[in-house]
């Protein structure tokens, strides 16, 4: 039976009409066949994410290779067991064509190890289209919550593969490794792009204290490419980095502001953010070691402006730029090195060297129009 159901989701979509969000007429807000959608809950147990890459297709007879595509996904979950809801932040880039699966949709967490196929357990809206970014490629986007229990429209045993097998999100938690995240197209039926998932960085609240306190002043002067190559960064952009940690817990507290963002710019970057603290003494380039929320524009909420001014040093309004979270590690970035591992923890990076080393890291954000950063500085003790 397993061997079937195996067939069934590699199948054309010759005998099955595909599938897309937009061609779901259940009410958006409301009950979808694969979940219920509700609201971020108020903490998760877990968080996991994923950079899914074509080399990583289970490939079955009669199905097409995807492994000359360049597409790639970004797929971040958080997860609050407790109360049986996982919040999904779906990001593809360069997936282009319709969806297909027999399934409610085409996007999904399937359980199976790396290298072997798997059921479904998990259905998700798929990725709109949003645009496209600075090369031309095509970007979709698909984020909210759903609260089980879910289904999937695929059966295995006579029973639907989501909930009714006996599927928990526990069971993401127990081995998320035994997991990964997919989407399928019409031309890719096996999956254009796949990933196995990786425990996460997950939102807590601040600890009642920190082992130290870092920070940067980052300009554009002192960018370098990825050959270790000084290049102009954005002129008269600046942006402040504080990183409150503590290391025995596995926590970092954040603090960024950027004043005068390059206009008419986006974010840009293959990591999961274009926000980060990479490896790298001054004038030498290294991989990214923590994604940080990109700044958002401030224009009225006046705690943040108030805070963040401290920061700046001067009063300013307009054109501020900030984030700022508490979040446990393990950390991941979507970036993954030359052995196919993500750049984060799984590489050995820990909070503990950032700060018996702070000097050997750096902090910058990346744009559309300064690829390499627009701002870098590296870390000190204040």
């Amino acid at each position: 039976m397993l061997f079937k159901l195996l067939l069934a989701l590699a199948a054309s979509a010759s005998a099955l009409a595909a599938r897309t969000y937009s061609e779901d007429k259940h009410d958006k807000y409301g009950d979808k066949p694969y979940g219920k959608v509700v609201s971020e809950p108020k903490y998760f147990t877990s968080a996991f994410s994923t950079r899914a890459v074509p080399s990583q297709v289970v490939v079955t007879n009669g199905t097409v290779d995807p492994r000359n595509s360049t597409a790639y996904g970004h797929f971040g979950f958080k997860i609050n067991s407790d109360k049986d809801i996982i919040c999904y932040d779906i990001s593809l880039v360069n997936v282009t064509g319709g969806y297909s699966s027999p399934a409610f949709t085409a996007t999904h967490i399937h359980q199976g190890p790396q290298g072997a196929a798997g059921p479904p357990r998990l259905a998700f809206p798929n990725p709109e289209f949003v645009g496209y970014d600075r090369n031309g490629a095509e970007l979709r986007r698909s984020k909210g919550c759903l609260r089980g229990p879910f289904s999937t429209n695929i059966t295995a045993n006579g029973k639907d593969t989501g909930s009714d097998s006996g599927f928990t999100l526990k069971a993401i938690e127990d081995s998320p490794s035994s997991f990964f995240a997919d989407t399928h197209t019409a031309q890719y039926t096996a999956g254009a792009v796949r990933g196995q998932l990786l425990a996460s960085e997950v939102p807590v609240k601040k600890p009642d204290y920190f082992t130290s306190t870092l920070r940067t002043d980052a300009t554009g002067e002192q960018v370098v490419n990825g050959s270790s190559v000084s290049v102009p960064g954005s002129n008269g952009t600046k942006g402040v980095y504080v990183l409150h940690i503590n290391s025995d817990k596995d926590i970092i507290c954040y603090e960024i502001v950027v004043d005068g963002f390059p206009e008419g710019q986006d974010y840009f970057s293959p990591a999961k953010t274009a926000t980060h603290s990479h490896s790298g003494i001054f004038g030498q380039t290294g991989p990214p070691r923590l994604a940080l929320k990109n700044p958002k524009p401030v224009e009225d909420d006046w705690k943040s402006i108030s805070l963040f001014n401290s920061l700046l040093g001067k009063k300013k309004t307009a054109g501020i730029r900030v984030a700022s979270a508490c979040v446990k590690g393990p950390f991941t970035t979507g970036l993954l090195d030359v052995n196919g591992t993500d750049t984060g923890s799984a590489s050995g990076f820990t909070l503990k060297q950032l700060e018996q080393n702070p000097s050997a890291f750096n902090a910058d954000f990346h744009t559309s129009g300064f690829v390499a950063g627009a701002v870098r500085g590296q870390l000190y003790r204040p």
